[in-house]
């Protein structure tokens, strides 16, 4: 468990759920695992009292969160009382990402803690409730022979009711949910033996994907269910609307499109992450922008190209708001990197605290910027032509070009682009006085983008066919190279704007000289590194 607030705290819910008709009963459960190879034996089981929830779900009017696999509730009885959000898997993950936060009063709103986690769903947009929710839930515990908690058994009878409707439902199932620290393969082999006993009682694997879901009516009920408006009526909930037919196989508009949607789903999670807090959130952001970005130029002409066009433009906002909150995060961290490097005694700590407090008033300056951003017109505005172009049909002149053909000819013509400014780049460097060449500055600055513009698009196409990971990481040198260089050049100008101030207030300005040298030479560092990167190219 972690915890991202003194009152908020997470934990990952393993579990799986079964309908089960309302006459059946729970199976002994002593003895499950014994037969199952890896999985631990259940050896002691205790049953609670039922205890009576009463949990009330928040959504859109248009069920905005039911859509991806979200939940936010506030329940009250039982032992974790209080508002729970329930996030889908993260990739690579088995486990759903659960929080809570403390119950506080009936007409408290949604807790801002909570809220902005899902922010990027939700867009600005209010949220109700949309249904409610009382259970009587019987547990029955499963330990092993030392008292260790494996999992927990949850036999709830169910009764929703939908306040925009007036439709009532009721149904039983079942819900096998994981202990703290058991899960990986022990824990689902305990799940799969616990499964075939269930199973055997007459459960079978649940028709619907959560409590929500089925209360609402928008997928199967499974057995002992009603459902009946005020009127006696059944309910029905009719999809909004058709998905655009899938792209053929092996086209590039499958290939772009997918892509583009794994962009996507990572634009979703990292605006939880910055919005949180995170380390190195505001990174991921402008490094998925970025990449974003790459996919759509390099294969344009592939999507729909007016909702192409306007991802492009918003992103690339996005971009230079992300970039400079990120860039005074790099130079903040080079400065006590560089003052340990000098010969001992010669950067005074009065000298490096002046910088990070400089450096730190314009993080906080530029994470703010990022920060009210998020919570803007413009970037909901993205987030939403994301979401358009993803699910639109692919109208593009090449959407039914082969992917690997037009994905080889595109490539090539990056590699040409990337080494035609990488040669400007070169020629540049024969300016006497970089720092202030701005011609010179801006043809390395040129190449350093073409560099990870390639990058990006080989790492893009490497998840179609397999290769190109030597290219990009040939790109990626040149790209580090040249930002290394930038770093270097834009800390050398913030230890002089400090030291001038340094100066102006009788301070020793000596230990000031010594970082802007130190920069200056990791700039001329960076450059030869650029070279020999540039000849691998």
């Amino acid at each position: 468990m972690s915890t991202a607030s003194p009152r908020r705290t997470e934990q990952t819910e393993i579990e799986r759920k079964y309908d089960v008709h309302e006459s059946a009963r729970v199976p002994d459960l002593a003895g499950v695992g014994g037969g199952t190879a890896g999985a631990p034996v259940v050896d002691v089981v205790g049953h609670d009292d039922p205890v009576e929830l009463a949990a009330t779900y928040w959504d859109t009017v248009d069920h905005t969160l039911l859509g991806a696999r979200t939940t936010l509730r506030r329940r009250e009885g039982g032992g974790d009382a209080g508002w729970h959000l329930k996030l889908p898997p993260s990739a690579g993950t088995s486990g759903r990402r659960e929080v809570h936060w403390p119950l506080g009063e009936p007409d408290e709103p949604v807790p801002d803690a909570l809220r902005r986690l899902v922010e990027a769903r939700l867009r600005g947009r209010p949220v109700h409730p949309v249904l409610r929710l009382e259970t009587t839930r019987t547990v029955t515990r499963l330990l092993d022979g030392s008292g260790r908690r494996l999992a927990e058994l949850a036999d709830d009878v169910v009764r929703a009711s939908n306040p925009d409707t007036g439709v009532l439902r009721t149904w039983r199932e079942w819900e096998v949910e994981l202990a703290p620290g058991v899960d990986g393969d022990e824990g689902e082999r305990l799940l799969d033996a616990v499964a075939e006993r269930l199973e055997s009682a007459g459960a079978s694997v649940s028709s619907s994907k959560s409590k929500l879901a089925r209360g609402l009516g928008s997928e199967p009920a499974g057995p002992s269910v009603t459902g009946e408006g005020a009127g006696g009526a059944a309910s029905t909930v009719v999809p909004a609307g058709a998905p655009a037919p899938a792209p053929k196989k092996k086209s590039a508009a499958a290939f772009v499109a997918s892509a583009a949607s794994g962009l996507r789903d990572e634009l979703l999670a990292v605006d939880a992450a910055v919005r949180d807090g995170r380390p190195e959130a505001v990174h991921r952001l402008r490094t998925t922008i970025r990449r974003l970005r790459a996919l759509l130029t390099v294969w344009d002409g592939v999507l729909d190209p007016a909702l192409a066009a306007t991802v492009v433009a918003g992103a690339r906002h996005v971009g230079q708001v992300s970039g400079v909150a990120r860039d005074v995060e790099v130079a903040r961290g080079r400065v006590a990197t560089r003052a340990s490097s000098a010969p001992a005694g010669f950067v005074a700590a009065q000298a490096t605290g002046r910088i990070d407090a400089r450096l730190g008033e314009r993080l906080d300056e530029a994470v703010g910027d990022v920060r009210r951003l998020l919570d803007s017109g413009a970037w909901f505005d993205l987030l939403d032509a994301v979401d358009a172009l993803v699910a639109a049909p692919a109208t593009g002149t090449h959407a039914a070009d082969p992917a690997a053909e037009l994905s080889a000819a595109r490539l090539r013509g990056e590699r040409k682009r990337t080494k035609r400014a990488v040669r400007a780049g070169l020629a540049a460097q024969d300016a006497t006085d970089l720092e202030n060449g701005a011609a010179a500055v801006s043809a390395l600055h040129d190449a350093r983008k073409a560099a990870r513009r390639l990058r990006y698009a080989l790492e893009a196409d490497r998840l179609r066919s397999g290769s190109g990971r030597g290219r990009a990481r040939r790109a990626e040198a040149v790209q580090d190279a040249l930002g290394e260089h930038r770093d270097a050049l834009a800390a050398v100008r913030t230890v002089r704007e400090v030291a001038s101030f340094a100066h102006r207030s009788g301070e020793d300005a000596f230990g000031y000289g010594v970082l802007a040298t130190l920069e200056a030479r990791g700039a001329e560092d960076a450059l030869r590194r650029f070279r020999r990167a540039a000849r691998r190219l």
